[in-house]
């Protein structure tokens, strides 16, 4: 298929760019288990990877099947419209994918990770693969676990402990590296309610990988079940306990104040006495 590609362009194919000039393009092979080096400079993320470069470095991917008609049409479509190409390496890590599900798993302790993983005849290269990250949200349980306990008056150091990780995020700055969580998981149950809510602790580290490795990073979220739980039960005072606690108080209260102006008396009187100015 590349043979076919490349005989075909040098021998009939003429391309124009935008104001209709002809413009050469020459097809250049580079095997990157040879020149490892030089296919992380240029930031080569998958194998095969087509690209279309122009004298000032920039270039456009090709991304879609790889047959003869569409390496041509892309060509035809990129050479026509090769003043609006402005693309350069870096733009590579504004790329991402976006992740959303729901996973069942025991209570036993386990983990999932995310991993960059070759589609179909694509490779992908070990050495570029960054899993840097952001949580958008990540429970255990409900989904709306966070609100229903909000309705359930529990308290707020307890709520702050339902979605630790949302909003949060893990980034790594070298190649050959990825974040890494551990989850205590706690499950915690309101007396009287049907519904269990789960709370978890979080630590976070950053996992090296051998640069000699042929493994790509993963970010993977280990989690353990611990076997207590926790119960929330509400207790409320009858109005007559308030009133003997608040009588208490106001009797205590003026018990104290009492004691200290009759202190105060006392030292005063001591002191008029020492400087003989009693009346």
């Amino acid at each position: 298929m590349w043979n076919e590609a490349a005989g075909r362009i040098s021998e009939k194919m003429q391309f124009q760019d935008a104001e209709g000039k002809q413009t050469t393009v020459k097809f250049l092979k580079m095997n990157c288990v040879d020149f490892q080096g030089k296919c992380q400079e240029e930031k080569i993320q998958a194998f095969p990877t087509i690209r279309l470069y122009k004298r000032d470095g920039s270039f456009e991917q090709f991304q879609n099947k790889r047959t003869v008609k569409n390496i041509l049409d892309f060509i035809t479509h990129t050479v026509r419209n090769s003043h609006l190409m402005v693309a350069q390496h870096h733009a590579i890590f504004d790329q991402g994918c976006q992740v959303q599900g729901r996973l069942y798993v025991a209570r036993v302790p386990g983990h999932f990770g995310l991993q960059a993983e070759a589609h179909g005849a694509v490779n992908v290269n070990p050495a570029l693969t960054n899993v840097s990250h952001q949580i958008r949200h990540l429970s255990f349980g409900m989904q709306d676990a966070k609100g229903w306990a909000e309705r359930q008056s529990i308290p707020k150091d307890m709520l702050q402990n339902i979605q630790p990780l949302d909003g949060r995020s893990f980034s790594v700055d070298r190649f050959h590296e990825a974040p890494q969580h551990y989850l205590k998981v706690v499950s915690t149950k309101v007396q009287g309610k049907e519904g269990v809510f789960y709370q978890m602790t979080h630590t976070d580290r950053v996992r090296k990988l051998e640069r000699t490795s042929d493994k790509a990073t993963q970010a993977r979220f280990s989690y353990d079940f611990s076997p207590m739980s926790v119960v929330v039960k509400e207790k409320s005072k009858k109005w007559y306990e308030f009133l003997t606690s608040l009588m208490a108080i106001l009797g205590g209260t003026f018990t104290i104040v009492e004691l200290t102006s009759g202190a105060v008396e006392t030292v005063g009187t001591a002191v008029k006495d020492a400087l003989g100015k009693k009346n």
